[in-house]
Order: C-alpha cells, then sequence, then structure tokens
C-alpha cells in the first residue's frame, strides 16, 4: 500500500524547509514528507530526526519523512512544489506520481514558466501558485535559516477552489501570513519586478541585498524595472513604474542583510534561476521586435559566470 501524507514538499531546500516548518506548527501531527534529489540530504535528515530552522532567535526542529525523488510510491493530499524554477522539469514524475488524489498543487518558484508547466501538466487539478516574501538560507540538508518576513500570497489562475483555502489556512495557523488572491499574475510579476533587480545584482557584485540602494545601482535598477513593465503589459498585466520602483527598494531595504538565492546559488557553483527572470522578460521584449535589451546582458552576464565555475570545477 502507498504511504499517505497529508502534505508533500517536493525540494526540501531554503523554502521548503520554511513551509514545513510552518505546517508542522499550523497542524501539529499531521505526516509531512519532504522529497530530496541526493540519498546524502536524506541521511542527513534521519540522524537528525528532522529538519533544524532556525527563526526568530530560537530553532525548532521540524519532523519530516525524508524522502527520494525517486519514493514515488506515496500519495499526498496536498503538495508544494518548492524546487528552484530550473529544477522543476526535472520533478515532473514524481509530481505525476504523488498528486493523483491531492487536493491542490502549489508552486513556489521565482520568475515566470514554473506554473504555466504544471498547469499544462495537471490540467484538471487545483494549481496555484505562490509568491513567496520571505528569506531563508540552507545552510547544511538539515539546517535552515529562516532569515526574516512571512508572508506568502497565493492564487489559482483557474478560479477557487477549497483546497488551496485549506492549505492556506494551514500554514496560517502555523505562523505564516498568507494571502488568497484572485489575480495572482499581478502578484507574480511584482515579484519577477523585485527579482529581476535584486537576484542578478547581488550575484554579480557578491554582495547582500542592500547594494541596490547603493547610487551606483540606481541606474540599473530604473532600466531593468522599465523593462519589466513593458514586458508585463505585452502579457496583459499593467504596472505603474514608479509604485514599482517603491516596491523594489522596499523590499531590497527590508531584506539588506541578506543574500538573495541567485546570489547564494553563484556562490556555490549551482545554476541559477536567471533564465526565469531576467531572461523571461528579455525574451518577451524579443518577441515584440527587441533586438538587444539590459535584462538580456544581464542573463548572459550570469551565464558567463555560471559557465566559468562550471569549467574551474566549483561546488
Amino acid at each position: 500500500m502507498p504511504v499517505y501524507a497529508k502534505y508533500c514538499v517536493v525540494g526540501g531546500g531554503a523554502v521548503g524547509s520554511v513551509l514545513a516548518f510552518y505546517l508542522s506548527r499550523g497542524d501539529p501531527g499531521q505526516e509531512i514528507a519532504v522529497f530530496y534529489r541526493r540519498s546524502e540530504s536524506v541521511k542527513a535528515i534521519e540522524r537528525t530526526g528532522g529538519v533544524l530552522v532556525e527563526f526568530g532567535g530560537g530553532t525548532s526542529l521540524v519532523r519530516v519523512r525524508p524522502l527520494l525523488y525517486t519514493e514515488t510510491g506515496v500519495e499526498c493530499g496536498y503538495v508544494i512544489n518548492a524546487v528552484k524554477a530550473v529544477d522543476v522539469p526535472s520533478t515532473m514524475d514524481l509530481m505525476r506520481a504523488v498528486s493523483r488524489s491531492a487536493r491542490s498543487i502549489l508552486m513556489v518558484q521565482n520568475g515566470l514558466g514554473s506554473l504555466e508547466l504544471a498547469e499544462e501538466a495537471f490540467p484538471d487539478k487545483c494549481v496555484a501558485a505562490g509568491v513567496v516574501y520571505f528569506g531563508a538560507e540552507r545552510v547544511r540538508d538539515d539546517y535552515v535559516k529562516h532569515t526574516g518576513g512571512n508572508s506568502v500570497v497565493v492564487g489559482s489562475r483557474r478560479g477557487w477552489c477549497g483546497g488551496l483555502d485549506e492549505l492556506a489556512e494551514s500554514l496560517r495557523r502555523g505562523g505564516c501570513d498568507v494571502k488568497v488572491v484572485d489575480d495572482i499574475d499581478f502578484y507574480r510579476w511584482l515579484k519577477l519586478g523585485l527579482n529581476s533587480v535584486v537576484n542578478p545584482l547581488t550575484a554579480i557584485a557578491r554582495a547582500k541585498n542592500k547594494v541596490v540602494l547603493l547610487e551606483e545601482a540606481r541606474p540599473l535598477v530604473e532600466m531593468i524595472l522599465g523593462e519589466v513593465v513593458e514586458a508585463a503589459r505585452l502579457h496583459g498585466v499593467s504596472l505603474d513604474r514608479e509604485k514599482l520602483l517603491r516596491h523594489v527598494l522596499n523590499g531590497a531595504r527590508a531584506t539588506g542583510e541578506n543574500y538573495s538565492s541567485m546570489a547564494q546559488d553563484l556562490m556555490r557553483g549551482r545554476r541559477t534561476e536567471v533564465d526565469y527572470i531576467n531572461g523571461f522578460v528579455a525574451r518577451t521584449l524579443e518577441s515584440a521586435g527587441w533586438n538587444i535589451s539590459v535584462n538580456k546582458v544581464i542573463t548572459l552576464l550570469i551565464h558567463l559566470i555560471e559557465g566559468w565555475h562550471e569549467q574551474e570545477g566549483h561546488s
């Protein structure tokens, strides 16, 4: 018989671990299965008895069932896909296996493209996007720092679905500030604007998020966001340029001491989500006849750094 877990988190990285932390507090005693790519991660969590999450001056042990991506004999009540956007395609077979009877599927990647892939794969399911506004860093396989913020905006482009409301309520009871909206694409583009500035600029500078607030960064910030506004318009989403700028600067200020996920990825020699963030903006503009854009240059720069790290054998 298949193993049943009320909650399944695909990807036990920083974001997935923090969401498991909220679920464990909001619905104590329920099985939370977390899927990992590496057997070393599973063994580390088994030894510890769960995932240690540092939050608010203390550390909590979140008891989870660690499983490999290949362990597909699991039935899940609710599924959260928390891997990076670049890794989503490699999780789709697992998602199909564990989502057979799921009440809802929540995709929480940065950038655009992952939700669309899940919607195509699960035409009859409650598939939703989650826009995450909290900081987290995975220190080791069994230890994650929750570095600030606690809000998530969720919504389905297919209209209301009860499974999403139930999942949101469980997260709320655990201390996560969850807002369910009916215009999730607007919030996805807001977050894309934030990510398109903070992530690559911190990654290129190898600096904390507050580097975005420097006077020297301002021309780049405004050029990037001008292109984001135009790309959003081409997708039918209206963004106010000045409000978006304030949103990005406020976000960088609030998380000034954090390193963005893209900066962390490059420092550790990992592939980034740039193709789903700046690359998505660049491709949208190219489809409208733009020959070159700042977002295209930034995407190429990030790929150059990735290629150099790969050649040099960084890990």
